[in-house]
């Protein structure tokens, strides 16, 4: 039986989509018969975003996963710093999804925990809002926040679909994307019973049916979801706590 690779991320430099990839699978079909395509796996999200910074190139995709359609967000104005807001997810597939859950089971344990004294945690809110939410037309919003004045808060328009429950993956997503990987704690508090929900009880089931629900449907966001797990579990295997609460 083959030896399953490791989890990485994968930057592609020159390809259909220049960006960064959470699986091989994702990077494959933006490399895969083009002519001088360029590509690379490293084991940190950082890594990945200098290498494209080396060759000119720009995170197109948005790490393949938080939002199922970038034209339906224009750009957006912010506060804060960090990469751009994430954008075109590709599809992933149970194959690949096998390779990663002996890892993902080391994230879920740490949301999971209770935290009863908050010194000597790294503590940062996120949320997101969707006016109009389920309606045509409507707006959403991710907000990051660390404290007054500070460089690392973030405000931005949500990328892709605009609804509630996006925002508030998305704000958590921000969160991983732009703080340092650090051995001290983090704890993510978020006011989203769904944000929580999903790796709290949803996400042994999802991955042992390919995200379907109980009816056989897709799971909504998914790839957002699928991502967003896959930055948990990297700094779980580098020995970051990052439990989420109720705020």
């Amino acid at each position: 039986m083959p030896k399953a690779s490791k989890p990485g991320f994968y930057a592609v430099a020159r390809g259909r989509v220049p960006g960064v990839y959470s699986t091989w699978g994702e990077c494959q079909q933006q490399v895969s018969g083009f002519t001088g395509n360029k590509h690379q796996k490293f084991p940190t999200l950082e890594q990945a975003k200098a290498y494209l910074a080396q060759h000119g190139a720009t995170n197109g995709n948005s790490t393949s996963a938080a939002s199922s359609s970038a034209a339906a967000a224009p750009p957006t104005s912010r506060k804060g710093h960090g990469s751009k807001p994430y954008e075109r997810p590709t599809p992933t597939n149970g194959k690949s999804e096998e390779k990663t859950r002996g890892s993902n089971s080391r994230w879920a344990a740490l949301t999971t925990e209770v935290i009863e004294d908050e010194s000597g945690w790294d503590i940062v809110y996120s949320d997101g809002a969707c006016k109009g939410n389920g309606k045509a037309g409507s707006i959403a919003g991710v907000g990051v926040w660390w404290g007054r004045d500070d460089p690392r808060n973030i405000a931005e328009r949500c990328p892709g679909g605009q609804t509630n429950n996006r925002a508030e993956l998305i704000a958590i997503v921000r969160v991983l994307e732009t703080s340092p990987h650090t051995r001290k704690p983090l704890l993510i508090k978020t006011d989203s019973k769904y944000s929580i929900m999903c790796f709290r009880e949803w996400m042994p089931k999802w991955l042992n049916n390919n995200f379907k629900t109980s009816t056989g449907e897709p799971v909504k966001n998914a790839p957002l979801i699928r991502y967003l797990a896959a930055l948990l579990d990297q700094r779980a295997r580098e020995g970051q706590k990052v439990p989420t609460m109720l705020s």
